[in-house]
């Protein structure tokens, strides 16, 4: 049963890579603009193995961080801006704070003490 899981997520590994590279080798989205087919190509691999899971979804997430650089569609700096904005960081905030609430039963307290 586990090497039938293990052989999908090589097959939708290498599905992944087969689409973003057939995207970038065979399309032209928008001619003299090749960066909006790099980032077809790479909203294509991420879709499939987001949907797939094939890696952990938060490591599909940072996808964008590691090939916006490397093929030239947008520098380091304004990709990082994107991920380390403020924002973001509020929710990250709000998460752990809801994590330690639960850890220590801190929401059924609340939740208790409100009915």
């Amino acid at each position: 049963m586990a090497m039938v899981t293990m052989q999908k997520k090589y097959i939708a590994f290498f599905l992944g890579i087969a689409a973003f590279l057939l995207i970038i080798l065979f399309t032209d989205l928008e001619p003299g603009k090749p960066e909006v087919t790099i980032t077809m190509a790479v909203a294509a691999l991420m879709a499939i193995w987001w949907v797939t899971e094939t890696i952990p979804l938060a490591v599909t997430a940072l996808i964008p961080l590691v090939l916006f650089p490397a093929f030239g569609v947008l520098d380091g700096r304004a990709v990082s801006e994107v991920y380390m904005n403020h924002i973001i960081f509020v929710y990250v905030g709000g998460f752990m704070m809801a994590l330690a609430m639960e850890r220590w039963g801190l929401h059924r307290r609340i939740a208790l003490k409100l009915l």
